[in-house]
């Protein structure tokens, strides 16, 4: 038997469900928060929330903040390594399973029902309504919104993100002796050269390190002895590592549907993952926050017309995403020049900090690489 009829069902806790249910709540929306695992819940991820992206969230997430960034070691092929510092924070390092009950629980108090270890199915989407089947439960509403990750049930119900570009990343919590703990102290470790287009990763969480490597889904078969290569470049093979796993990095195309009839998808289901970086979440909390007023409007004219949505994004994050695939691109060619571009040039680091924080964006960058910007624009095809 179908049970409460919800104005929105969203499937996905994370930063994307959990902001949309909030801003969609404030508005006077009934919403029901969907989530498949018993929140609060471990996400494999690195845990690195940019200054950006904790702007854009509107709330204080130093509750949940393990450690303050503002420093980068980076490392080439194991041999070849910097430091740098910033005069201001980079990076708010979180514990994803603190991170993203903080946002639930703000959406709850907004007045979002949440209902944990209870995945979507299946959907059907009919001209009037949606229905949600779960294992032990059908559930409708007048709008579905896929915030469920990579492998989407949502998106492959709707038929949507067929064909998008997949990275993986493999990043586990290692615990390391005191004297090597405090050497990560407001440092932040990048390992570049293990694996082509790819990266490892040190993130500090005050009682340990989050490890991990990720790159292109053709090296998946490298990721294990790429994420052994961190740990040796690092100094920290003797650290006791949990929790190994391994997460899909979708990244669209613009042109590929992220909305359809009475459904549209957020962050990762959207293929929102920055190209370069493998980061998501500022993406995910900036489509929560671009689809609420187009599902409000939609509701209220009891059109299911979700268009606006997609056009919003193509306008504001995909110029941002296909500029990153460019750098990404040169990264993966030319992994030697970047390291010591970044090395010999405070003014690019800077610029990278700045990136970070959301003083700058990868377009301001494009356009003062003028006049190699059609370089550039080649290498985003």
């Amino acid at each position: 038997a179908t049970e409460r009829f919800y104005d929105v069902i969203v499937a996905g806790a994370g930063p994307a469900g959990a902001t949309l249910g909030y801003e969609l709540a404030r508005r006077g929306v009934s919403v029901l928060l969907l989530e498949k695992e018993k929140l609060p819940r471990y996400k494999p991820c690195a845990g690195g929330i940019t200054v950006k992206a904790a702007n854009c969230l509107g709330l204080d997430i130093a509750p949940v903040t393990r450690s303050v960034v503002r420093g980068v070691r980076v490392t080439y092929k194991g041999h070849r390594s910097f430091t740098k510092w910033y005069d201001k924070p980079l990076i708010f390092m979180v514990m994803r399973d603190e991170f993203d009950d903080l946002l639930v629980r703000r959406a709850q108090e907004a007045g979002v029902t949440v209902i944990d270890n209870e995945a979507v199915c299946r959907i059907e989407i009919s001209s009037q309504t949606v229905k949600a089947a779960t294992a032990g439960k059908t559930l409708e509403s007048r709008i579905i919104v896929g915030a469920d990750g990579a492998r989407s049930a949502v998106a492959r119900d709707a038929g949507l993100m067929r064909g998008v570009d997949l990275g993986m990343g493999m990043e586990a919590e290692t615990s390391v002796a005191g004297e090597k703990l405090v050497q990560w102290d407001s440092l932040m470790g990048l390992d570049l050269g293990q694996i082509r287009g790819g990266y490892g990763w040190v993130f500090p969480k005050k009682d340990h390190l989050s490890i991990g490597v990720g790159g292109p889904l053709r090296q998946v078969r490298r990721l294990r002895s790429g994420y052994r290569a961190v740990l040796k470049s690092c100094d920290l093979e003797t650290g006791s590592v949990s929790r190994l796993r391994s997460h899909y990095l979708p990244v669209r195309r613009k042109g590929m549907a992220i909305q359809s009839k009475r459904c549209l998808l957020l962050g990762d289901a959207a293929g929102l993952v920055d190209p370069l970086t493998g980061e998501g979440i500022h993406h995910a909390v900036r489509s929560a926050q671009l689809a609420a007023p187009v599902i409000h409007r939609c509701l209220q004219a009891d059109s299911p017309d979700l268009r606006e949505y997609e056009d919003a994004v193509d306008r504001e994050i995909m110029p941002e995403l296909t500029a990153a695939r460019g750098l990404a691109r040169l990264f993966t060619w030319f992994p030697g020049l970047c390291f010591g571009l970044v090395e010999g040039h405070d003014r690019l680091w800077r610029a990278c900090c700045r990136l970070l924080r959301g003083e700058e964006t990868y377009v301001s960058i494009k356009q003062r690489l003028y006049p190699f910007e059609g370089l550039f624009d080649l290498l985003t095809i």
